[in-house]
C-alpha cells in the first residue's frame, strides 16, 4: 500500500516537474544562457577576410556547445526536493492551485433506480410534511428518464408542480435535487431558479439570456421556472422551445467573454454561441394556477411535453402541527448556541401559533413568526445583559407571545402593525384642514383591511380591495400630503411593507429613445414597490395615438400593477377633464382605478384658517381683527380663478408677504411685537384673472362614470 501511495506522488510529481508555476522564478535558466561573442561590435569591424570570417565562426560555435552541455548537465542533476517526503494532499493542493484544476464529482451511471428513488422517498417525506402522495408523483418524475431513457438533445424531463403558497412547493425539490446528490447521481445539487417576472421588456434580452445560459451551463440538473404567467412573451417563447425542442435559436450571434454573453458585433470571431441547450437537464415549472392557466401562458405543445403534473395540497392540521413543533425545537437550538440562553417554549406557544399564522402563507408563515420570536429573543438578550445560560420561558399572555425572564417580559410577536404610528398619522389628518370626505375615505380603509387581516388567519377566503387611486383637482389642494401620509398609513396598517411615496412625472417615465421606456419605467416602479407611486399630471403621459414612448410607458405600468397588486399602490393625479381622455388610452386603465377621490377647491373659512396655521408654523400669529377682511379676500379670489390662485398655496404666499411687510414695519416702530401679524401687513389686492376657457359642463360626473364602467 505504502509502494502504492509512493508511486502516485512521483507520477503526480513528475506530471508537473517540468512546468513552471506562476509564483516561483526559474533560477537555472537565469544562470545559464546561451551566449554570443561578447566582442560583437569588434567581429563587424574586423571581419573584412573569408578566413578570418570562419574563425570567428568556429569560435562562436564552440562557444554555444559548451553552454549547451552546461544546461544538460544541470539538468541531469538528481532533484533537491525528497518526493518520498511530501504529503500527498499538499502536493495535489498544488497543482489545482498552480493550475486551475478543479475535483469533478464522479456520478454513478448504473445504479439501481428503485432502491436509490424509495430511500429518497423516505428521506423528503421526513422533512416535508403532509405531501406523501405529491411527494411519491415527484420520486415518479425524476425516476422517469432513469427507466425511460433519455432522448438526445432533449431534456431529461418536463415537470410541472402545482400548489398554493407555502406547501412545499421549492422546498421539495430542493430535497430532491440535494438527495439525488448524495447518492452521487447529481453531479450537484444546485438547482437554479428563474423568476421570468423579473424579464419584462425587450430590452432586457441580454440578462434574461445570460441567466438563462449560466443554468443551462451549470453543474446542476435542475431548473426551476416561475412567474412564468407574467413573463415577458419573447421570453416565454424561448423557454417553450427549451421544453418542446430542446433547444432555442438566438436572434443573435453572441460571444463568450470571460463567462458573460456578449453581442457579437463584427462576425469575425470563432465559437460564437448562437442556441442553448437543455439536453440532460429537469426543466421546472412552478405555479400557484391550474394546468389550464398555464397552458394559456405556453400553449397546446407544452402541456404534450409535460410528462409529470404534481399537486401540492394545502397543510393539513397534523402537519401544522409538526412544522410548528420543528421550528419551536429549532428556535431552542438558535437560541442556545448563538444566544447563549435555554428557552422553555410551552404547548399553549405552539398552539396560539397554530390559530394566528396566515393560512394562506402556509410553512412559510409559520417560519416568519418564529424567525421574529428570534429577533424578539436577542434584543431581550442584548437589553438585559443576558446569555449566561440563563433559562428564558416562552409562553402567551394577554392572547400575545411573551419571553419571561425573573420579572422582565417581552413581547416576541412583531406586529406589522404600528399603534403608535397610526394614532400619529389620525393627528395629522385631523390637522388637516377640509377634505372630510378623503379623510373619512383614508380612516375606512383601515376597518376593511384589518378584517381581511383577520379573514386571512382564520384561513377564510378575503375580499381583495384594489387600492389604486385616481386624485382629481386643482393645484394646491393637497394632493401630494394626502398621498403621503396614505403611504404611511397603508404601511402602519400591514397593508404595505415599506411605505415610501416616490413622487414622479412623464419625464421620470418616458424615455427619449426607441427600447429605453419600459426598463426607465420599471425601474422607477420597483423603486416603488411596498409603497406608493405618485404620478402628478398623469395624463400627460398620453399625447396622443401617435405618442409610442408614452404608450409604452403606460403599458409597463398596468403591467407592473397586476404583478404587484399586493405590494404596490398607483395614485394617479391630475385635472378633472384631462383625466379623463387619459384613461381612454388604454382599456386596462378604467378598471384598475376604481378609487376616484376629488379634492374640491378650498373655501375662504378653509384659506383662512390654513394661513392661520401657516403664520403658527413660522412663529407668528394673525390678529383676530384680521380674520374676517382675510376670509372675504380668499372668497373673492377663489371665486374668479381658483386653479390660477394655488388653493393652499394662495395661503402659504398671502402669509409669506405680510410677514415681509411686517419686518418693513418693524423698522419703523421697533418697540411693536415681532410675532403679530396686523391687518396693515396684509395685501388684498386681487390679481388673478378669470379661465380663458369656461369649464366643463360636469367633468368629474363623467369621470365617475368611466371608472364605474357606466
Amino acid at each position: 500500500m505504502a509502494d502504492r501511495r509512493r508511486d502516485e506522488k512521483e507520477r503526480l510529481w513528475n506530471e508537473v516537474l517540468g512546468r513552471k508555476r506562476a509564483y516561483e522564478s526559474d533560477q537555472a535558466s537565469k544562470e545559464i544562457e546561451l551566449s554570443i561573442d561578447a566582442h560583437e561590435k569588434e567581429v563587424k569591424e574586423t571581419l573584412k577576410s573569408a578566413d578570418y570570417a570562419m574563425d570567428e565562426l568556429n569560435r562562436i560555435l564552440l562557444q554555444q556547445q559548451k553552454d549547451l552541455d552546461a544546461l544538460s548537465n544541470e539538468m541531469k542533476k538528481p532533484s533537491s526536493i525528497d518526493i518520498s517526503n511530501m504529503d500527498m494532499d499538499q502536493l495535489e493542493a498544488d497543482i489545482r492551485r498552480d493550475y486551475g484544476t478543479e475535483e469533478v464529482k464522479q456520478t454513478v451511471k448504473n445504479f439501481d433506480s428503485a432502491t436509490v428513488f424509495d430511500e429518497i422517498y423516505n428521506v423528503i417525506t421526513s422533512k416535508i410534511m403532509g405531501q406523501k402522495d405529491a411527494l411519491r408523483q415527484m420520486i415518479i418524475a425524476f425516476r422517469r428518464p432513469y427507466v425511460m431513457g433519455e432522448e438526445k438533445g432533449m431534456p431529461k424531463n418536463v415537470i410541472l408542480i402545482s400548489g398554493p403558497r407555502g406547501s412545499g412547493r421549492h422546498e421539495a425539490v430542493m430535497e430532491m435535487a440535494r438527495s439525488l446528490s448524495d447518492k452521487n447521481v447529481f453531479a450537484s445539487d444546485e438547482v437554479y431558479t428563474i423568476d421570468m417576472s423579473r424579464y419584462t421588456s425587450g430590452a432586457q434580452e441580454q440578462i434574461f439570456l445570460q441567466d438563462l445560459y449560466e443554468a443551462l451551463q451549470g453543474k446542476g440538473s435542475v431548473i426551476c421556472f416561475e412567474h412564468f404567467e407574467n413573463g415577458f412573451p419573447s421570453f416565454l417563447r424561448m423557454v417553450d422551445s427549451l421544453a418542446t425542442t430542446g433547444s432555442v435559436t438566438l436572434n443573435k450571434r453572441y460571444v463568450l467573454t470571460k463567462g458573460v454573453l456578449v453581442e457579437n458585433q463584427t462576425g469575425l470571431v470563432t465559437n460564437t454561441v448562437d442556441s442553448l441547450s437543455a439536453e440532460g437537464k429537469y426543466l421546472i415549472f412552478i405555479t400557484q394556477n391550474s394546468p389550464s392557466k398555464v397552458q394559456d401562458a405556453f400553449g397546446a405543445d407544452f402541456m404534450y411535453h409535460v410528462l409529470d403534473t404534481i399537486t401540492l395540497k394545502p397543510l393539513d392540521e397534523e402537519s401544522v402541527k409538526v412544522i410548528i413543533h420543528n421550528n419551536a425545537e429549532k428556535l431552542k437550538r438558535k437560541a442556545a448556541e448563538n444566544l447563549h440562553v435555554y428557552t422553555k417554549i410551552g404547548p399553549e406557544t405552539e398552539e396560539w401559533v397554530a390559530t394566528h399564522y396566515d393560512k394562506t402563507q402556509g410553512a412559510e408563515a409559520i417560519s416568519s413568526m418564529f424567525y421574529d420570536f428570534y429577533v424578539s429573543l436577542s434584543h431581550m438578550v442584548l437589553n438585559q445583559n443576558l446569555g449566561k445560560d440563563e433559562t428564558i420561558t416562552v409562553t402567551v399572555k394577554d392572547d400575545k407571545p411573551v419571553a419571561v425572564y425573573e420579572d422582565v417580559t417581552t413581547v416576541l410577536s412583531r406586529s406589522k402593525n404600528s399603534e403608535e404610528e397610526i394614532e400619529a398619522i389620525n393627528k395629522e389628518i385631523d390637522q388637516i384642514v377640509g377634505l372630510e370626505e378623503v379623510k373619512s375615505y383614508i380612516r375606512s380603509l383601515q376597518s376593511h383591511i384589518a378584517i381581511q387581516q383577520k379573514r386571512k388567519e382564520q384561513g377564510m377566503k378575503t375580499a381583495a380591495l384594489s387600492m389604486h387611486m385616481i386624485f382629481t383637482g386643482n393645484p394646491g389642494t393637497g394632493k401630494t400630503t394626502i398621498a403621503r401620509l396614505i403611504s404611511r398609513y397603508m404601511k402602519a396598517i400591514g397593508a404595505l411593507s415599506q411605505g415610501q411615496l416616490v413622487e414622479v412625472t412623464r419625464a421620470d417615465l418616458v424615455a427619449q429613445y426607441v427600447g429605453q421606456t419600459a426598463p426607465l419605467t420599471m425601474s422607477v416602479i420597483k423603486s416603488a414597490i411596498g409603497g406608493v407611486i405618485f404620478i402628478d399630471e398623469a395624463y400627460s403621459l398620453y399625447r396622443g395615438k401617435d405618442d409610442s414612448f408614452g404608450l409604452e410607458a403606460i403599458d409597463t405600468l398596468v403591467k407592473a400593477m397586476e404583478d404587484n397588486r399586493d405590494d404596490l399602490i398607483v395614485i394617479l393625479a391630475g385635472y378633472k377633464r384631462e383625466m379623463a381622455g387619459f384613461l381612454e388610452s388604454n382599456s386596462g386603465l378604467k378598471s384598475r382605478f376604481p378609487n376616484l377621490i376629488n379634492f374640491p377647491d378650498y373655501t375662504g373659512e378653509e384659506l383662512r384658517k390654513i394661513a392661520v396655521l401657516q403664520a403658527k408654523g413660522k412663529g407668528y400669529e394673525i390678529a383676530e381683527d384680521v380674520y374676517e377682511p382675510l376670509e372675504a379676500y380668499f372668497n373673492e379670489v377663489q371665486s374668479i380663478n381658483a386653479a390660477e390662485a394655488g388653493n393652499g398655496r394662495l395661503a402659504r404666499n398671502v402669509v409669506e408677504d405680510a410677514i415681509l411687510s411686517q419686518a418693513n414695519r418693524l423698522v419703523r416702530d421697533p418697540d411693536a411685537s415681532m410675532t403679530v401679524l396686523l391687518k396693515e401687513d396684509f395685501d388684498f389686492t386681487v390679481k388673478v384673472k378669470p379661465p380663458v376657457k369656461p369649464a366643463s359642463t360636469n367633468p368629474l360626473e363623467d369621470l365617475l362614470k368611466m371608472t364605474q364602467g357606466s
